[in-house]
C-alpha cells in the first residue's frame, strides 16, 4: 500500500543493500550457496541435534497435517516437531482448496526428492483422484534487513519470531516461494518443505476419503503415510461467485521486465493474461489500471522525485497537447481492461489517479507540435489542472459508457487527505456527475462520505465498526481494510508468520467488512530471488514471484486464498441462520481472530474455528 507522508523521514537514495548477496537465477533455481549445507558447525549441530539419532527423517509441521500449512518451516530446524506422526489427516468441503505440508531432512545430501500422491477412495467406491493434488516445493529466499526512508516500517525483529527466519547470517533465509518442478535435491542438514495442495470437486461425494502419501529420495522411499480426507456436506463457491471482495494491485510493467520480454508486446500481452487467470482464481474484484504516468511518483524529503516502486508504474491512457487542448488514446487501456476480464477478472474497474501520491500535482502528456514527453507542475484546483481534468473527465466518461463500463469503472485514490479529496469530489460533481458515486480510496477513515468504495488503513479499522459497515452496505457502498508495512502483525510480509494470512479474511467476516485490499501484487525488484527489497519491509510489495512461464505463488498467497474459502463458509452460516451470528459463529470467530500476532497463536486456531462453521452449516 502506499505510504502515508506524516511518517516518511529522511530518503536514502538508491534501493536496499542486503546483508549478504546471494545469486539465485530469475526461475527459481539456485545458482550459489544460499541454499547449500549450513557452513558453520555450530548449525550443522544444531541440526544434527534436533534430527535426533535418524540419519534421514520425514515429519509434518506442527504435527498435525490440517494445521501443518500454517506455519514456515525455517531451513535449518533447531527443534522438530511432529516426526513421531503417523499418519495424515485433512477436513475438506466440496470445491474448497486445502493445503498441508510435509518436510525431509537428512545428515546427507539427498536428490530427487518428491512426493507422490495415489487416489482416494471414498463411500461407495467414490475417488478423489490424484490429479487433484498438487505437490511443489517451498523454496528460500534471503533475506534483507534494510534502512530506508520507511524506517517506520515492520522491521523483520517486529514480525519473525526467528522460527520462520534461520541461517547464519551469510544469509539468513526464510521459505516463501512454492517452486514448480518434478523434484528437488536437499543439501545435508538442511530442512526441505513439500506443499501439498488438494482441489476437492464440485461433485465430491461427502465421507471419507483414504489414501496414500509416499516421500521418495534417491529412488527410494523414505516414508510412507496414510492419508484421510474428510469431506463434509458443504460446498465454496467458484472464485468469480465468492461472497468476498479482494482487491489486489497488479503491476504489469514488472511481468516484462521479470520475464524479459518488451514491454506491451505480444508475448507480454499473453503473459499478463496468465497472472490474470491467477487473480482471478482468488476472485480479484478489481482492475487496477492507470490513467496517468507513475501515479505512484514519490517526491522524498530530501527534494528527490522518485518512484515508490523498483520499476515506475506507466500510464495506459496517451495524453497529448497540441498547444490548445488535450486529446486522450484509450486503445492500451482498453486492451488492459478487455484481457482482465477475459481471464475472470473484474467486473470492477479502477482508475489511478487524478491525484499524484506524496507528491505535488502534475501532468505528463506529448506535446504534438515537437513530439517531446513534457512533464508539468500544476496546482491542485487550478486552471491548468481544471483544464486538464476537465478534458479527461468527460472524454473518459462518454468512452467507458461507449464500451459498457461505466456502471463498474471507479476514480481511484491512494492515501489522499480528505480536504484534497474534497476538492477532487467537487470538481468530480460539476464535471463529471456521472462519477459521483464511484469514487474509491485507500486509506483514511475521514474518507468515508466521499467513498463509495473505501478500504480502511489499519489505524482506522476500530473506527469502522460492524454497524457502520453494515450502514454501507445497505447504501450499496464497498468496505474493506487493507495492511502495507504496518501493521507487524497481522500481515502478508516474506517472513510474517503464515497464520496470518490465513486470518485476515476471518477478520473482514468479524468486523462484518466486505474484504481486503492489499497495495501490490507484483511489484518486484529486478530480482525478487535475489534482491527481495527495493525499499519497503521485505514482501510489502509482492505476492507472487516470477516464475517460468507465469506467476510462482507463495504461502502467504495460498494461505489468503484458504482463509478467502473460510470467510465464504461464514457467509453461508449468516445466510442460513438468517443474517445473524449465532454463538456458535460468535465463537469461532474469536477463536480465529485471537493472537493477532501469529508469533504467539495456537496455529489450530482456525481449523478449530473453521470446523465449528462447517459444523453449524452441516446440522
Amino acid at each position: 500500500m502506499a505510504r502515508m507522508s506524516t511518517v516518511i523521514a529522511a530518503f536514502v537514495a538508491g534501493v536496499a543493500v542486503a546483508a549478504s548477496t546471494v545469486a539465485v537465477a530469475r526461475n527459481g533455481t539456485d545458482t550459489t550457496d544460499l541454499n547449500s549445507k549450513p557452513t558453520t558447525t555450530w548449525l550443522t549441530v544444531k541440526v544434527a541435534d534436533a534430527m535426533g539419532t535418524r540419519d534421514t527423517i520425514t515429519w509434518v509441521p506442527t504435527g498435525s497435517f490440517g494445521s501443518s500449512a500454517e506455519v514456515r518451516v525455517p531451513r535449518y530446524p533447531f527443534s522438530i516437531d511432529g516426526k513421531d506422526t503417523k499418519a495424515l489427516s485433512l477436513s475438506a468441503v466440496r470445491n474448497e482448496q486445502v493445503s498441508a505440508q510435509l518436510a525431509i531432512a537428512s545428515g546427507h545430501d539427498l536428490g530427487s526428492v518428491r512426493a507422490r500422491v495415489g487416489d482416494l477412495t471414498g463411500p461407495g467406491g467414490a475417488r478423489l483422484s490424484s490429479r487433484s493434488a498438487k505437490v511443489r516445493f517451498v523454496k528460500y529466499v534471503p533475506v534483507q534487513r534494510s534502512k530506508s526512508e520507511v524506517d517506520w516500517s515492520a522491521t523483520i525483529d517486529d514480525v519473525s519470531s526467528g522460527k520462520e527466519v534461520s541461517g547464519d547470517r551469510n544469509p539468513d533465509v526464510v521459505g516463501d516461494p512454492l517452486e514448480e518442478r518434478p523434484y528437488v535435491d536437499v543439501p545435508a542438514y538442511a530442512a526441505q518443505p513439500l506443499w501439498f495442495t488438494f482441489h476437492i470437486p464440485k461433485d465430491a461425494k461427502p465421507g471419507t476419503y483414504t489414501g496414500t502419501v509416499k516421500v521418495d529420495a534417491d529412488g527410494r522411499t523414505e516414508a510412507s503415510y496414510p492419508l484421510t480426507i474428510e469431506v463434509a456436506d458443504a460446498t465454496v463457491p467458484d472464485a468469480a461467485t465468492s461472497s468476498f471482495f479482494l482487491d489486489v494491485w497488479a503491476q504489469p510493467e514488472t511481468i516484462a521486465q521479470a520475464h524479459g520480454v518488451k514491454l506491451w508486446s505480444d508475448r507480454h500481452w499473453k503473459l499478463i493474461e496468465r497472472y490474470d487467470r491467477d487473480l482471478a482464481g482468488r476472485g480479484q474484484r478489481v482492475i487496477n489500471t492507470t490513467i496517468v504516468d507513475n501515479p505512484w511518483h514519490h517526491q522524498w524529503s530530501l527534494g528527490t522525485r522518485q518512484s515508490q516502486t523498483a520499476t515506475p508504474y506507466s500510464s495506459m491512457v496517451g495524453w497529448t497537447w497540441n498547444g490548445s487542448s488535450f486529446a486522450f488514446d484509450f486503445s492500451r487501456w482498453d486492451r488492459y481492461v478487455s484481457t482482465a476480464k477475459r481471464a475472470g477478472v473484474g467486473p470492477e474497474i479502477g482508475a489511478f489517479s487524478m491525484l499524484a501520491f506524496q507528491d505535488g500535482e502534475h501532468l505528463t502528456y506529448t506535446d504534438s507540435r515537437t513530439g517531446k514527453t513534457v512533464y508539468e507542475n500544476v496546482d491542485l484546483g487550478g486552471a491548468r489542472w481544471r483544464q486538464a481534468w476537465g478534458a479527461f473527465l468527460p472524454a473518459f466518461e462518454a468512452h467507458v459508457k461507449a464500451k459498457g463500463w461505466l456502471p463498474h469503472t471507479w476514480l481511484s485514490f491512494d492515501e489522499r487527505p480528505v480536504d484534497t479529496m474534497k476538492v477532487v469530489k467537487d470538481f468530480v460533481h460539476e464535471t463529471a456527475p456521472a462519477f459521483d458515486e464511484r469514487i474509491s480510496v485507500a486509506g483514511s477513515i475521514n474518507t468515508e462520505n466521499i467513498a463509495s468504495n473505501l478500504s480502511v488503513d489499519w489505524g482506522g479499522i476500530d473506527a469502522m465498526t460492524p454497524e457502520k459497515a453494515a450502514e454501507r452496505r445497505k447504501a450499496g457502498k464497498i468496505t474493506t481494510f487493507y495492511t502495507y508495512g504496518l501493521p507487524a502483525h497481522p500481515n502478508t510480509l516474506t517472513y510474517s508468520p503464515a497464520v496470518e494470512a490465513r486470518m485476515l479474511p476471518w477478520i473482514s467476516a468479524q468486523r462484518h467488512l466486505d474484504g481486503f485490499l492489499r497495495w501490490s501484487y507484483n511489484s518486484w525488484t529486478p530480482d525478487p530471488f535475489k534482491q527481495p527489497v527495493h525499499i519497503f519491509s521485505q514482501g510489502d510489495e509482492y505476492l507472487v514471484y516470477p516464475g517460468e512461464n507465469g506467476p510462482m505463488s507463495s504461502i502467504r498467497w495460498e494461505q489468503l486464498k484458504e482463509g478467502i474459502e473460510d470467510f465464504d463458509l461464514v457467509a453461508q452460516l449468516r445466510k442460513k441462520d438468517g443474517g445473524t451470528d449465532s454463538a456458535a459463529l460468535t465463537d469461532a470467530l474469536a477463536t480465529a481472530t485471537r493472537d493477532l500476532d501469529g508469533r504467539k497463536k495456537d496455529v489450530t486456531d482456525i481449523e478449530t474455528a473453521r470446523a465449528a462453521v462447517v459444523k453449524a452449516l452441516t446440522r
